[in-house]
């Protein structure tokens, strides 16, 4: 279960990491490249996810279910 804790830097936060999927954005990229791209970012692939669904819910981007590319707003 991911719980923001006191105790964690501001830089250890999955909000504070989604920035990263964000920068060095392009066009056309699909999910296993953003995850390439950022990897050593996330501590895992779950915390990955939960980044690109709180950014799919603020609709920052959105995913096309059948290819898997990114569309970023």
């Amino acid at each position: 279960m991911l719980v923001t804790s006191k105790v964690r830097r501001l830089e250890e936060w999955t909000r504070f990491k989604m920035r990263k999927v964000l920068m060095g954005k392009s066009h056309g990229e699909t999910v296993p490249d953003v995850y390439r791209r950022t990897h050593g970012v996330f501590e895992d692939a779950t915390e990955f996810l939960h980044a690109l669904d709180v950014l799919f819910v603020l609709g920052m981007l959105t995913i096309e279910v059948e290819t898997g590319s990114i569309s970023y707003a």
